[in-house]
């Protein structure tokens, strides 16, 4: 990745991609991490000046699931500045991945010049609309010197932030190419008008995330950046490259969001009760993965004798929990799940990687590795602690009809 004043570029060396930006941010917020993208041109279009029409054809296109939503951990906090332009970065590790972006233009002009996002939100509604804009003070120069001579009607947002002269308006009609209605108000050309609140600053986000998209995955991290823009954006995403931990990539999930099933609903699809019933809630469920969670307290009875003074979740429970979670998973396939049961016919690949004890909370997600067939399911677990990793392993299941 390289960055011009103006837009970002792809570079191998040989071939340059110019004005990469907004496609890269519709793909990285619809949550599609893997692309194939043909080119005719060195140049991307840069249609209206948003992702809009981008998002627009790709769902249109359609998605395919192919496996849960895996991103980086940060080891540290980073930050980095540019000297030149006062502009600067910095990300802090968090549980989920969440920017913000100030701009420096303070004016009502502008309005508001913040702008926030949580990665998974609705990035079609809060970001892809957004346009490209200009401000008056940083278009005139450019014209007076006869640059942007192939910009085109309908590509982006001139925004008045400073009194006009006759001269200014005269050179604004030229470029526009048609007549323009004369007024001191300050803010959106009205041939120009916002489409949505904080619209320059929400383009801002739309460029930041698709110039942080070439990192691969979402960053489990605050984003923070004052005075976006292509070169601070690239800073940022080289120094993020140098210490995010992309060893074991580690899947997100909101724990604050109303879960899906708690446990009286899970009781009544899943045979299991307490003390062995090892969920205490289901969070989110597609046709293809599942969350659930446990918390875990010191009143488990198994904490009695595993071990006394050194309480330690049995591994083999950690797997019970996950397998129920997948049977739910299982279940959800069938019309009358109650009527149904999972039984497990094998485990494979399984591994412990740290210990579970009291006031953990433990997060189990279960993919689908394969279409069910014949009643059989095969699923890929992993259970977390916060962001780390503490077991996995793959499930082979059987559903069949209670008798």
């Amino acid at each position: 990745m390289s960055e011009t004043d103006r837009c970002t570029t792809l570079s191998n060396g040989e071939v340059s991609v110019h004005t990469a930006e907004h496609l890269l941010s519709a793909l990285f917020g619809l949550g599609i991490l893997d692309a194939e993208i043909h080119c005719s041109a060195a140049e991307l279009p840069i249609v209206d000046g948003s992702a809009k029409p981008w998002v627009e054809a790709i769902l249109e296109a359609g998605r395919q699931p192919v496996g849960p939503m895996h991103g980086y951990a940060l080891r540290e906090a980073v930050r980095v500045e540019d000297p030149e332009t006062g502009a600067w970065a910095e990300a802090l590790p968090d549980a989920l991945p969440r920017y913000s972006v100030v701009l420096s233009h303070d004016s009502e002009a502008v309005g508001s010049n913040v702008c926030h996002f949580t990665y998974g939100s609705d990035y079609a509604a809060q970001v892809a609309p957004a346009r490209t804009f200009t401000l008056v003070s940083h278009l005139l120069p450019m014209i007076h010197r006869g640059l942007l001579q192939g910009a085109r009607e309908g590509t982006g947002i001139v925004v008045i932030d400073r009194e006009l002269h006759d001269e200014d308006w005269l050179a604004l009609e030229q470029f526009i190419k048609q007549p323009i209605e004369r007024s001191e108000a300050l803010g959106p050309l009205p041939l120009t008008p916002y489409r949505m609140p904080a619209e320059p600053a929400a383009h801002k986000m739309l460029d930041v995330l698709g110039d942080l998209a070439l990192l691969g995955r979402p960053v489990a991290a605050q984003i923070r950046i004052f005075k976006p823009g292509h070169r601070i954006n690239t800073l940022l995403a080289q120094r993020l490259m140098e210490q995010i931990d992309s060893a074991n990539p580690v899947p997100f999930f909101d724990p604050n969001a109303a879960p899906l099933m708690d446990a009286t609903k899970i009781m009544s699809i899943l045979p299991h009760r307490p003390p062995f019933m090892l969920v205490d809630r289901i969070h989110s469920m597609s046709e293809s993965d599942i969350w659930g969670s446990k918390a875990v307290t010191m009143n488990e009875p198994f904490f009695v004798g595993h071990f006394p003074g050194a309480p330690v979740m049995p591994g083999v429970l950690q797997l019970e929990a996950m397998a129920q979670v997948g049977g739910i998973l299982a279940l959800s396939t069938v019309p009358d799940p109650e009527n149904y049961l999972t039984y497990f016919l094998k485990m494979d690949e399984v591994k412990f990687k740290n210990k579970v004890g009291p006031g953990d909370t433990l997060y189990f997600h279960l993919t689908l590795t394969q279409p069910i067939r014949r009643g059989i399911v095969v699923m890929r677990g992993e259970a977390f602690v916060g962001q780390k990793l503490v077991s996995e392993g793959v499930f082979t299941a059987l559903i069949t009809k209670d008798k």
